[in-house]
């Protein structure tokens, strides 16, 4: 029987034995087992605590190396909050616990109870800033060895706001930019701990690799490996409370050559004691960078340690729909490939949850959907379809219907397109006439600068007499129409419940349908699998 998080019953390792001709096998001994579990204390090192209260989580685990040893019983915690009596008030509010003074004894007498207490520390009334005192932690249990832990407690709190940094507009392809920062301390106290900035790019910005206490990281886009970028910088030195610094140089990067709109995402933070920063795999070189004294006004300050600053690039991306039909040879039914292809030169790209394009679909009169060949996953070549159901509003894909919108994901880079696939079943009137599916500027509100909206909508039809497919000369696709079948959703026609558009209004600058209205559907981002984007952003540093 295992605890919700004892680790027990680990595989033994397996000891290789060197053997040389003409001599005798000889193998180290293995290490001794333990003979009882041990434990191990997960807490902050250090609590910056003010007037208000806040809250702190202590947990711990119990480990056997591999042993088969008796499972820990009566697991104890004890808070040992003396040494902070006149710096601060430690309140637990845990039937676990019993206090007898400052000290707090927590016991866990089933193995079904969490392995953590939460409690309140707030600074003390007529505390002194930078007063100092230290929170004791004890972990034991009967057939368990014990752990301790401690945390620092300081009175006054730093806090870190970063300045607005000016979009930049126009910015020729080649051209090299600057991206200036500030950085504020609005609390009480000065910085002690380790100060880290970062800068997440997505849209195709080439940083220079010149302060060697900055890491850079390259993106992971299999599509387009430079389409993110990543910087993280660490600072030592304190930032007084109330001061204002700056960059000593402004970060310098390259606009890329198929940049269009590059969104930057950049933050501040107090690294915790023990913390590695993270960042990207490859160090600066040159100077380290330091934060000076800030001169002149600048532009403002966001309300918190984050913000973010678009590039927008003197370029274009020419996004185009493309449609074919193919028969399914089920019941009558057909294939519809659709394509958002873009052909550049620029890369497009979302903003955090939102699509950066969107097709329009339209079926026939007399046709309806009845399924979308989606599939669940970052890499997965099929985008996922809404039902529009009018007013600005979207449901999730319902079959029995003949208008969706299908969001592209996170973008499209130059030279590649986004794939749908519907299947459709034509009904007994169905007299031949024709589908459109149109791509349209997204809610992430980027100007595409389409140098071409002819090709912004595609038209096709389903012979239902002939074998083979009968697409328009417009609806050509770079994919085959092979229907495929992996992760389809489908089903009979429901009655959807829509969802108000958290996007906007989307401008149409294509011929087609009216303007579109992109919309989360069933608690998901912002029209389609827009999570996948950000969590493809997140992880642009190696």
């Amino acid at each position: 029987m295992t605890s919700n998080r004892t680790v027990f019953g680990a595989v033994l390792a397996a000891v290789v034995l060197a053997l040389a001709p003409g001599s005798a096998a000889v193998a180290a001994g293995p290490s001794p087992l333990p003979t009882q579990a041990y434990a191990t204390i997960e807490a902050d090192q250090q609590l910056n605590v003010g007037s208000t209260a806040q809250s702190v989580d202590v947990s711990w685990m119990f480990y056997d190396g591999g042993a088969n040893v008796p499972v820990p019983t009566n697991q104890t915690l004890v808070i040992d909050a003396r040494d902070v009596v006149g710096v601060a008030g430690v309140t637990v509010d845990d039937p676990r616990c019993t206090a007898d003074g400052q000290v707090f004894t927590c016991v866990n007498t089933d193995e079904s109870q969490r392995q953590a207490v939460d409690f309140t520390v707030r600074a003390d009334a007529g505390a002194a800033l930078g007063a100092t005192g230290t929170l004791k932690y004890t972990v034991s249990a009967e057939h368990g060895t014990g752990a301790t832990a401690q945390a620092k407690v300081v009175v006054g709190v730093p806090d870190l706001v970063v300045g607005k940094v000016p979009d930049v507009a126009h910015a020729k392809i080649g051209s090299r930019i600057e991206l200036p920062l500030r950085l504020r301390n609005t609390g009480d106290l000065a910085t002690d701990r380790r100060i880290v900035l970062r800068w997440e790019e997505v849209g195709g910005l080439v940083f220079d690799r010149k302060f060697s206490n900055c890491a850079y990281g390259d993106g992971d886009d299999p599509v387009e490996p430079g389409s993110q970028a990543s910087v993280t910088c660490v600072f030592t030195a304190p930032v007084a409370a109330g001061a204002t610094v700056e960059l000593s140089s402004p970060l310098t990067a390259t606009v890329g050559e198929h940049v269009l709109t590059a969104v930057t995402d950049y933050s501040a933070e107090l690294l915790k004691p023990g913390v590695d920063p993270g960042g990207g795999a490859y160090p600066g070189t040159g100077p380290a960078l330091t934060l000076v004294p800030s001169s002149g006004a600048g532009d403002g300050f966001e309300s918190g340690a984050t913000g973010q600053v678009r590039v927008s690039a003197d370029s274009s991306a020419d996004l185009a729909a493309t449609a074919a039909v193919t028969p399914r040879g089920t019941g009558g039914q057909w294939a519809l490939t659709l394509n958002a292809v873009n052909h550049g030169p620029a890369s497009a790209y979302g903003v955090g949850n939102k699509a950066v394009a969107l097709v329009d679909v339209v079926l026939p009169k007399g046709t309806v959907a009845t399924g979308n060949a989606f599939e669940e996953g970052e890499d997965t070549p099929y985008g996922e379809c809404f039902l529009w159901v009018g007013s600005g509003k979207t449901a999730p894909f319902a079959a029995g219907h003949r208008h969706y919108v299908c969001p592209v994901p996170r973008g499209i880079a130059a030279g590649k397109n986004q794939l749908f696939v519907l299947w459709v079943k034509p009904a007994k009137d169905y007299t031949g006439g024709k589908g459109t599916a149109t791509v349209l500027p997204g809610p992430a509100g980027i100007p595409l600068h389409d140098p071409n909206p002819a090709n912004d909508s595609a038209t096709f039809a389903f012979d239902t007499s002939a074998a083979s497919p009968t697409p328009s000369a417009s609806a050509s696709s770079p994919t085959s129409g092979t229907s495929p079948t992996p992760g389809a959703s489908g089903g009979a026609s429901a009655a959807p419940t829509a969802t108000d558009a958290p996007g906007g209004t989307l401008p149409h600058t294509g011929t087609g349908p009216m303007a579109l209205i992109a919309t989360a559907a069933a608690g998901a981002v912002a029209l389609g699998s827009a999570a996948l984007f950000v969590a493809r952003r997140r992880r642009n540093s190696r």
